[in-house]
């Protein structure tokens, strides 16, 4: 029987090394299936227990026969197999690949001569051993031509170990006589570093007289080593004595460097599988997770042991997702998609649930078929979490813009916009996708459409902020001002986007507008209030030119009674009555215009001019009241441009309070000092300063508000309408205290003989 089992070995190690098979095996047909012995040799592929367990369940089956394909640990093995009877011993060689088309023709050719070989070598072994029974010796010769045909370098020994024959394949491999290897010969041509292990193997089989194997290397007859497997079997009597050793060298070169190599890839595999920041896993292709990494076992909690076959790993998930979880893993091993999911899972040892993500794709053959399935688990609990707080933020945050009264709006670096809150597509009547890009415009009154664009373009040309009114349409047709302000953000990449608000002002303008028709009927009213105060200096202005008409008409009548009428001298009385006349003309017409509700006249006109014409009506009634008037005026001062009228009415308001302010003055002078300048860059200056009570600085800015007054019987208009004159000449108006008594009133407006400027 131990030469029968050293053939057997011998053949499937060929077979194995040779034709590059994942496992090849024999198995000994006595009894039951059940009860068969197996024999088998595997790669690195598959362990010897995996395919024992594969023949078994196909040899389970109720025909108990073969068939062309097995499945070892999940995989799909296309399987040969054929008989090696020797009399009325029946065995089966079987042989697997996962190659779909084993065997081709040569591989068939192969196996067949393989299995021819091995049942002559069986016939010549079984007829020695027949006659050690008879004789108790074997004669070595007559199993010369058995052994030579063995694919191996094959070797007999004594009982005690002393090598004595070495067939064909052995003389050839080392280059060496049977002489020069006898006894402890062969010993020359293993590897010095391989030379003691391979002693010690081989003495403890001659102690224990029990075959066994050994690797090592051997020198060719090149000088160059390869590896090899040494196997030993003994040959005993009926009597149980030692009658022979019988050896067999494999050479197992190029599978010892594949498995070096394989084991050292598998090693770097493992250590980056082992050490990279995720969870990885396996699965064969009938979805049994056969594998996972340190990561993968920590975060399910489990061991590696308690990998088994089943959905065990489906008992962490959370109820909700059990069911389609394990549905969408069975579809993808029936259908090949790619798996993935993300679940919820609990450890055994934990009380919370977690975010994971799963992924898994297949890995293929040449032809398509499943080999493997190789997956991910990624914990994403925190990104998952954050992702819900940002979409719970997002929500929130779209609720408060929502809420915002005003219409909230954001738009691309070309001006097309990609976002429109609730109170603008509602005030539109527009969808977010009909409000997208220009859609917006359609909404713009056609008068303040160019505006917009023009304001839009250079906004976009700057990149800054910057703002436009315009009427927008409601959904029911009606148009309502808006004031549009929008403001860049620039990123890091400088991509520009827009965000902006448009505030409904259409009633702040009706009141702009009304305010402005008060303002020019408090200024006739102010105009006309000043009427009695005027009327004693009107009446000054016209007293003399009438006295000057009323004398040179009389003086004109006697000359023209005389006898002979003096002709001369009439006429030149007449001349002076004209004169007169047109003085008188000169101040009715002024004063009609001021107190008059024409619209303001914009010309160019002297500053100095329009003071000394104040100053002609105020005359008296700044004498009457014991003002000392002194008048300081820039003869270098430029033309402005404006209205006469105004102007004329913002100098009097300033005369009148100063004058009224020193009302109460005792024991001082009131002086009263009216003042030009030029003030730079382009602007000139009027100042009316007085020596009257003051005021506190505290209500510099309340003295041109309209109403406020610190007279008792004031109505608190005339600084009021003067500031409003003022800065519609684009100017500024103020009051400041004086130093020591009184105040002085002063505005400043822009020189511009040239400026076609319109008043505001």
């Amino acid at each position: 029987m131990s030469y029968e089992i050293l053939v057997l070995k011998t053949l499937l190690d060929a077979l194995l090394g040779g034709l590059k098979v994942d496992f090849a095996g024999i198995l000994f047909n006595e009894g039951t299936p059940n009860q068969a012995i197996e024999m088998v040799r595997t790669s690195q592929e598959f362990s010897a227990d995996d395919v024992k367990a594969g023949i078994r369940r196909l040899r389970s089956t109720d025909t108990g026969e073969f068939v062309d394909t097995v499945t070892i640990a999940g995989t799909t093995i296309a399987l040969h197999t054929a008989s090696i009877d020797e009399g009325e011993i029946s065995r089966t060689l079987f042989v697997g690949s996962t190659r779909r088309d084993f065997p081709i023709d040569d591989e068939r050719k192969v196996l067949s001569q393989a299995v021819l070989q091995a049942m002559i070598g069986l016939e010549y072994g079984r007829a020695a051993i027949d006659q050690s029974d008879a004789s108790q010796s074997v004669n070595t010769a007559d199993l010369a031509e058995v052994v030579n045909s063995l694919p191996g370098l094959a070797w007999s020994a004594a009982p005690d170990g002393s090598a004595e024959y070495f067939n064909d394949h052995y003389l050839s491999y080392v280059g060496m006589s049977t002489d020069q290897l006898r006894g402890v010969g062969w010993t020359v041509t293993v590897h010095p570093d391989d030379i003691d292990g391979l002693t010690a193997a081989w003495l403890r089989m001659l102690s224990e007289r029990r075959g066994g194997e050994a690797e090592a290397r051997m020198r060719r007859s090149d000088g160059q080593y390869r590896w090899f497997l040494f196997r030993t079997n003994p040959l005993l009597d009926r009597s149980g004595a030692l009658v022979r050793w019988y050896g067999l060298n494999i050479d197992i070169d190029e599978r010892k460097r594949a498995a070096d190599a394989l084991g050292a890839s598998e090693f770097h595999l493992r250590q980056l599988t082992e050490t990279i920041p995720q969870a990885l896993w396996s699965a064969t292709p009938d979805g049994i997770i056969g594998y996972l990494n340190k990561r993968g076992l920590t975060f399910m909690g489990v061991e590696t042991e308690d990998l088994t076959e089943g959905t065990w790993w489906a008992d962490g998930l959370h109820p909700d997702q059990v069911e389609a979880v394990i549905g969408t893993w069975r579809h993808s091993i029936a259908t090949g998609e790619p798996y993935q999911v993300e679940v919820l899972y609990r450890p055994p040892a934990s009380k919370d649930y977690r975010w994971a993500d799963v992924r898994a794709l297949p890995m293929r053959d040449e032809n398509g078929a499943i080999l493997m399935w190789y997956g991910s688990l990624i914990d994403i609990h925190d990104r998952k979490t954050a992702q819900e707080d940002m979409a719970a933020s997002e929500n929130r945050l779209q609720l408060i813009i929502d809420t915002i009264p005003g219409m909230v709006w954001s738009a691309l670096s070309d001006g097309g916009g990609d976002f429109a809150n609730s109170h603008f597509r509602t005030y539109l009547g527009l969808s977010m996708e009909e409000a997208r890009n220009w859609g917006w415009a359609t909404a713009v009154h056609p008068e303040d459409l160019p505006d917009m664009m023009e304001a839009w373009r250079v906004m976009a040309e700057r990149v800054e902020a910057g703002e436009v009114e315009a009427r927008l349409r409601r959904f029911d047709g009606e148009y309502r001002w808006f004031l549009c302000r929008g403001n860049p953000l620039v990123d890091e990449s400088g991509d520009v986007k827009w965000f902006g608000i448009n505030v409904d002002i259409h009633d702040w303008k009706l009141a702009q507008d009304e305010l402005r028709e008060a303002q020019t009927e408090l200024s006739h009213m102010t105009r006309v209030m000043g009427m009695g105060q005027l009327t004693a200096a009107i009446a000054h202005e016209l007293a003399q030119p009438l006295f000057g008409i009323v004398a040179n008409a009389s003086a004109g009548m006697e000359m023209l009674s005389a006898e002979p009428p003096n002709i001369e001298a009439a006429q030149e009385t007449v001349r002076r009555t004209l004169r007169d006349a047109n003085r008188a003309s000169d101040v009715t017409e002024r004063l009609r215009a001021m107190y008059s509700k024409k619209d303001p006249v914009v010309e160019v006109v002297d500053l100095n001019a329009i003071a000394q014409e104040v100053i002609g009506f105020a005359h008296g009634d700044l004498r009457k009241n014991g003002v000392s008037l002194r008048t300081r005026l820039a003869a270098d001062l430029p033309a402005i441009r404006g209205d006469r009228i105004q102007l004329q009415q913002v100098i009097f308001n300033f005369i009148k309070n100063s004058t009224e302010a020193m009302n109460g003055v005792v024991g001082r002078s009131k002086d009263l000092e009216i003042s030009t300048m030029r003030e730079e860059p382009d602007h000139v200056r009027l100042a009316v300063k007085d020596a009257g009570v003051g005021f506190d600085p505290g209500i510099s800015e309340k003295l041109f508000s309209p109403f406020f007054t610190t007279k008792a019987n004031g109505m608190g208009v005339g600084l009021s309408v003067s500031r409003a004159i003022v800065e519609s000449h684009n100017g500024r108006l103020w009051a400041e205290p004086n130093n020591a008594h009184g105040a002085t009133f002063a505005f400043s407006i822009p020189a511009g003989g040239s400026s076609d400027a319109e008043l505001h």
